[in-house]
């Protein structure tokens, strides 16, 4: 018996070799179809680099994996450092080589951030020579100093920096300064200015769906989310309603953005266009949970979760049995960092790639 296994194991191996030699001669031929690609690009006058044609290729291995083991994940791994390597041989071997631009994102902890792929995915797409890391940041003036220090070009802030980091810029976006949280620096030329993406990524993904103006939009919540949520959406003309388990924390910050409170337990007697929640129920250890009654929830009306871990928590299912539209916490995260790459940048984010990216990683 164990003779008989060593032969089935010999031979599986072997099986294994033939495909590797396979796998190589077909990636030869695939970096040499792409090597002509750039030099026919090239002579055509048209721009060698395309992220569009890139993410629907990858759109259309993804969909055709569906009934595979390779795991979404793994095949972006695969499918990223193919199209590295065909991109690197269809550029000019004359074009000058030059140091990588510099992003961190910084927070304490800071190891389960999305951020680092999402953006390393953007600069891959774009053709951008930025390169992206986190760093386990002991202070705000350890941001701002390492910033400076190391010449990186952009960062971004999260838990539990956003507020302390303002007193250490030199100077901060007036929405920002309303919200009271930077998420994101630009280094120029020593000189450190913040914004807050998170503002304009969820106001962002809204108008994807509708427009904001005059639309009566509740928001769950008191925290920093909920205030930058409040704060894009009354920019953008919709008309906010604060509601918030702890009163004296929603009354609080109803007065300072200057819009209405109403109490949690009121929320049932409401008829809202757009509902948004923005407190940590509903991510683990409160999977199962929900702060909003399902008896709030009607057809029509459009939901947005700002918990993105999950990606469909317990809201959104109840919201699409009721027949709202739905918008998970994921889209929120996308945009504000699209909104952070073309700061840092000056370049249209690939926002399409960038979503495939952190989708694939939350669907694990």
């Amino acid at each position: 018996m164990p003779e008989k296994s060593g032969y089935a194991l010999a031979a599986l191996r072997d099986r294994i070799d033939a495909i590797d030699n396979n796998i190589l001669q077909l990636l030869n031929d695939r970096l040499d179809a792409a090597r002509s690609i750039g030099r026919l690009k090239a002579k055509c006058g048209k721009r060698v680099l395309d992220s569009s044609r890139e993410v629907a290729v990858l759109d259309r291995l993804m969909r055709a994996n569906r009934e595979g083991d390779l795991a979404d994940g793994d095949l972006l791994c695969i499918y990223k450092n193919i199209i590295s390597t065909a991109r690197r041989l269809q550029q000019t071997a004359t074009a000058p080589a030059r140091a990588p631009s510099l992003y961190a994102v910084f927070g304490h902890p800071v190891g389960h951030s999305l951020s680092p792929l999402m953006h390393r995915a953007a600069f891959w797409a774009t053709g951008d020579d930025g390169t992206y890391f986190a760093v386990e940041a002991e202070s705000p003036e350890h941001i701002t100093n390492g910033i400076r220090a190391l010449g990186i070009r952009g960062g971004s802030v999260t838990l539990p920096y956003k507020t302390a980091v303002m007193a250490h810029l030199d100077d901060v976006d007036q929405t920002a300064r309303k919200i009271g949280a930077v998420n994101t620096i630009l280094n120029q030329h020593g000189r450190l200015k913040g914004w807050n993406t998170d503002s304009e990524g969820v106001v962002s993904a809204l108008q994807a769906v509708t427009g904001l103006s005059n639309k009566d939009v509740v928001v769950v919540g008191a925290g920093g989310a909920a205030r930058a949520a409040a704060a894009g959406i009354q920019e953008a003309g919709g008309q906010v309603t604060i509601c918030n388990r702890t009163a004296s924390h929603g009354v609080r910050l109803a007065e300072e953005l200057g819009c209405s409170f109403s109490p949690l337990e009121s929320l049932p007697g409401r008829g809202a266009d757009i509902l948004i929640h923005a407190t940590p129920v509903g991510m683990a250890p409160q999977k199962s949970e929900s702060v909003i009654p399902a008896a709030v929830l009607r057809r029509g009306m459009l939901v947005m979760d700002l918990v993105y871990t999950p990606m469909q928590t317990r809201l959104l299912r109840d919201a699409a049995a009721a027949g709202c539209e739905t918008i998970d916490g994921s889209e929120m995260f996308v945009r504000q960092g699209a909104r952070q790459f073309e700061l840092w940048t000056g370049k249209a984010a690939p926002v399409d790639i960038m979503r495939l990216f952190v989708h694939a990683a939350l669907k694990g």
